[in-house]
Parts: C-alpha cells; sequence; structure tokens
C-alpha cells in the first residue's frame, strides 16, 4: 500500500516536472546548464524571500500597527 502511494507521488511529480521543463524549454538544455538555470533561480527566490522578510514584513507591521513576536 505504501509502495504503491510513493509510485504515484513519484508519479505526479514526474508529470509537473515534465511539465515545467516543457513549458520553461528546459528540456533543451544540457544538464549542467539545467543546474546551473535552477542554482540561478533557487538563488533569486532565497534573496526575494530574505528581502521580504527582512524589509516588507516589519515595513508593513508598523504601517499596520502591529507589533512582531519572534
Amino acid at each position: 500500500m505504501i509502495k504503491s502511494r510513493l509510485n504515484s507521488v513519484l508519479k505526479f511529480i514526474n508529470y509537473w516536472f515534465f511539465r515545467y521543463l516543457m513549458v520553461t524549454e528546459l528540456y533543451m538544455t544540457e544538464p549542467w546548464e539545467r543546474v546551473a538555470i535552477h542554482v540561478f533561480l533557487f538563488l533569486i527566490f532565497l534573496a526575494q524571500f530574505a528581502f521580504n522578510y527582512s524589509v516588507l514584513l516589519p515595513f508593513t507591521a508598523k504601517l499596520f500597527n502591529i507589533t512582531i513576536v519572534k
């Protein structure tokens, strides 16, 4: 039962990863290029998350008079 669920989850992930590669046209790139692009996109996402957490969250908290619990 667990093995069949795991297989269905892996099939679902593979399907959406394949769609992602097709939509972004990354299926045409070489594996090292694909890794470089994924690392770059991850770093951009990480920088955006850090900016939102360190700048936008305190700004909106002050704007709406909300205290942030840390």
